[in-house]
């Protein structure tokens, strides 16, 4: 209905005027009183209502706001003195008594709630809606409490945002004090109190080139996947101090479709905690942050802490790296329901350094050999925790594995060798455990150099990945130099045990030696016990042998095909 003075009655038990199913079509300015609303009152056709300071609105069960049309637009700006307060008429109130105040998508983009009450709405449904309802729209939300909701506090839908939305108090409501869709996230501003289970973020497209999710005093809650990627590259920073919690089943990925960069960057005092919904925490309750092959190498996990995650397969990490290269430092990774961290083929570290993983189901990390040199210094591991080392061929110039607090543990082959010629270089105090069949080939085809240089202090170590009390010679096949192994090759104070298990024949060992030129390697003070063959196998070749020591070596000490080496 237009308005008409006959839908305006006086109400001496509520104090107020009262309005029924009124339509606002003009610019329509209301002074400080007291209306009572029974019915929508409909703000539309270009429409503009004007609220005065210190007015108080009481509605009516199913009672309702509603902007709507090009150009419409409500403004109820109260002040600090005078807020302008949207309320239930009952006079014993509760959550749901009235619906919402709602905005369509054709709203103008001018409607501002300054220093409002909002309070006992959210009674159209119990599944979705808010005691503020934005379809589409684009309002203003500043210096304003919003409890006691039926259901959420405020509801951004349909590609609807806050041009601001800052120090508000939202407390008490039903469900989430906000739902908004990822994209708009960030136009929740800062200064907020939300005290209740926080920010409901709906899957989708986090497409800005440069945004930011900023700190709230509650969590920013993750509904299933949201997706930070575009053609042109979309980039989001997560502001230091937040929680971002993610219901079962629920995933971000960074570069799936596009390209995409995540900055989550917390401090020591204020880490960025990423975790699930649940109040008992345990591993697989969502699934990962994925890093796929659009994310760039500006993405960034620091002094971040994620935990309960892995659910989504037990050969996906909490942290899931394909085709792309990022930074991890100074971040914690536990109770993972499968490996901490998963790498493909073409993943690596662009830093990794002062991270901590414990508690995972399975691995710390899996990772390809040709980049098990991109962990850097300084991490610290569970236990049980250990670095999977999968078979790869190293063909760069020159790495090195730094001595880890956890042992890598190589699962395949490693080969050492390019046309050019490779080196891995193994730092004092290493541990490298192999599973059954595993081994290190250097100089096979193409030219390799292995330099593993211990000292008595911190030797190197290469043995069984069987637990311990469970190791049996010949448990992994073995360290191999090639006729293309390169001068400088060397194990100087090193520990090789129970391999010798390529072969049940004569020809393996421990370490064995096909056709290597003449003085390599360098093997020296090296304790070398139980191969199932030769602690040395050598097949034609003279390496330079100096002060080691042999233990219960099946075969002996040293050999060949035709026995034992005097």
């Amino acid at each position: 209905d237009l308005f008409d003075p006959e839908d305006e009655e006086d109400d001496g038990d509520n104090n107020g005027t009262v309005y029924t199913s009124l339509t606002i079509e003009s610019n329509v300015s209301w002074s400080k009183n007291t209306y009572i609303i029974d019915g929508r009152l409909s703000i539309t056709n270009g429409g503009h209502l004007t609220i005065a300071p210190g007015s108080v609105l009481k509605f009516h069960s199913g009672a309702e706001i509603y902007v709507s049309g090009a150009n419409s637009a409500l403004t109820a700006n109260g002040t600090v003195d005078q807020p302008i307060t949207f309320t239930s008429v009952s006079n014993t109130p509760a959550a749901g008594d009235w619906d919402y105040i709602g905005f369509d998508a054709e709203a103008s983009g001018n409607s501002s709630m300054q220093y409002c009450i909002v309070e006992y709405a959210g009674g159209y449904a119990d599944y979705y809606g808010g005691a503020i309802w934005n379809e589409g729209a684009r309002i203003s939300v500043d210096n304003c409490t919003i409890r006691y909701s039926g259901y959420h506090g405020v509801v951004c839908e349909d590609e609807g945002y806050f041009t601001s939305f800052t120090n508000n108090t939202l407390t008490d409501n039903a469900a989430y004090d906000v739902e908004i869709q990822a994209n708009y996230a960030h136009t929740i501003g800062t200064g907020n109190v939300i005290n209740g289970k926080g920010v409901f973020v709906t899957s989708d497209d986090v497409e800005g080139t440069d945004v930011t999710w900023g700190l709230q005093t509650a969590p920013y809650v993750i509904a299933s996947r949201v997706e930070i990627n575009s053609a042109n590259g979309a980039k989001l920073t997560i502001a230091a101090g937040n929680t971002i919690q993610f219901a079962s089943g629920a995933e971000m990925v960074v570069g799936n479709d596009g390209y995409g960069t995540l900055i989550a960057q917390g401090t020591e005092q204020m880490p960025i905690l990423f975790t699930s919904t649940s109040v008992q925490k345990q591993g697989g309750q969502w699934d990962f942050i994925a890093f796929e092959s659009g994310a760039t190498s500006n993405s960034i996990l620091d002094h971040c802490i994620i935990e309960a995650g892995g659910g989504y397969a037990d050969y996906t990490g909490a942290i899931d790296i394909e085709e792309s290269y990022i930074s991890i430092t100074n971040t914690e990774i536990r109770t993972s329901a499968s490996f901490g961290i998963t790498l493909d083929g073409s993943a690596y570290f662009n830093s990794f350094y002062n991270n901590y993983i414990h508690d995972c189901a399975s691995y710390a990390m899996e990772i390809y050999g040709k980049y098990a040199h991109t962990i850097g210094t300084g991490n610290v591991y569970g236990a049980t925790d250990k670095i999977k080392v999968l078979t790869s061929t190293i063909s760069q110039t020159s790495v090195t594995w730094v001595a880890q607090s956890t042992p890598y543990v190589i699962d395949g082959t490693i080969e050492v060798a390019s046309a050019s010629g490779s080196t891995l270089n193994i730092e004092p105090g290493t541990v490298i455990h192999f599973t059954e069949g595993s081994d290190i080939k250097v100089g096979n085809g193409d030219y390799g150099k292995l330099i593993a240089n211990g000292t008595s202090a911190s030797p190197i170590i290469f043995t069984t990945a069987a637990p311990a009390g469970g190791q049996q010679p010949g448990q992994w096949d073995g360290i191999f130099f090639y006729a293309n192994t390169m001068n400088g090759s060397l194990l100087n104070y090193c520990e090789v045990s129970y391999g010798g298990g390529y072969a049940d024949t004569y020809d393996n060992g421990n370490i064995n030696l096909g056709q290597v030129p003449v003085g390599l390697p360098v093997i020296s003070n090296c304790t070398i016990s139980y191969s199932a063959g030769w602690g040395i196998y050598s097949e034609e070749s003279s390496p330079d042998l100096e002060n080691n020591t042999f233990i219960n070596n099946n075969l002996g000490d040293i050999g060949n095909k035709k026995g034992m080496i005097k």
